[in-house]
């Protein structure tokens, strides 16, 4: 079944959206990440910035660079390559990517929160931290299942209709 010409379009869109915001993305966290700090202003006016990453970020920096580059591939490929099943698949494949990186940031845990002046926070923001990144894995793999069993039921339909035509 072909895409009408306005679905299409919109998909290119899409692809395109995707692609801008993982390049943004790519070069927040390549180029900027020495903003993930706490800022201080003293007395004297100057403000100080205290780093809340750790040397384990560039540990696990090689994990979303490459996983960012291949999703920007893959959506290159979906704008020429317009095909239903194809496209299913690598939104199954952005999820599993998506779990990789998130678990990876879990068990690297690149950040130090001693420097927000609040002892409550400091204790409790890692807690709630590596709770948002273990919701965002659980949520990429129900994504990921859906997904699938989505791409099941559509590969389903295409080998019945082929039957049913030949």
């Amino acid at each position: 079944m072909e895409l009408s010409r306005r679905a299409r379009s919109g998909q290119t869109s899409s692809d395109v959206a995707i692609i801008l915001v993982t390049l943004a993305n790519l070069i927040f966290l390549t180029a900027f990440h020495k903003y993930i700090a706490w800022y201080t202003t003293g007395a004297d006016g100057v403000t100080t910035r205290l780093s809340m990453l750790t040397d384990d970020y560039f540990t696990w920096l090689p994990i979303p660079i490459t996983a960012s580059v291949l999703i920007i591939i893959a959506n290159i490929v979906m704008i020429a390559y317009a095909r239903e099943w194809f496209r299913q698949a690598a939104w199954i494949g952005f999820c599993l990517i998506g779990i990789v990186v998130t678990v990876s940031l879990v068990s690297i845990f690149p950040f130090d929160f001693s420097v927000i002046p609040n002892a409550t926070a400091v204790d409790v923001v890692p807690i709630w931290v590596r709770v948002f990144f273990i919701f965002m894995a659980v949520f990429y793999g129900t994504t990921a299942l859906v997904l699938s069993a989505k791409l099941r039921r559509y590969l389903a339909r295409q080998d019945s209709s082929k039957t049913l035509s030949s």
